[in-house]
């Protein structure tokens, strides 16, 4: 069963990727929003294991001037509504 976590705190005022690490499972998805997308670099990410599929908003990542990354994916508010409906569930790490 795969879960979809969402993220929308910056990584650089907690340590929510570590708590992170330890609650994903290799099919799950973490869709990074708000603060979250500070977390779009690939060197804050190492803590997640292989396997992880990572996305951030689009409209975040514009409005705080963060760009893509080779680990992360670009993803709309439509996208974000898919990603709902193709996983079992969904948790919010605010």
């Amino acid at each position: 069963m795969s879960t979809l976590h969402l993220i929308n705190r910056s990584p650089f005022s907690t340590n929510i990727l570590q708590e992170l690490a330890a609650g994903v499972s290799q099919d799950d998805h973490v869709l990074l929003v708000e603060d979250g997308v500070y977390a779009a670099s690939g060197t804050l990410l190492h803590a997640l294991p292989e396997g992880i599929e990572l996305w951030a908003l689009e409209e975040d990542c514009v409005s705080r001037g963060v760009t893509s990354s080779d680990t992360s994916k670009m993803v709309d508010m439509a996208g974000f509504v898919a990603l709902t409906a193709t996983t079992h569930r969904t948790v919010s790490w605010f």
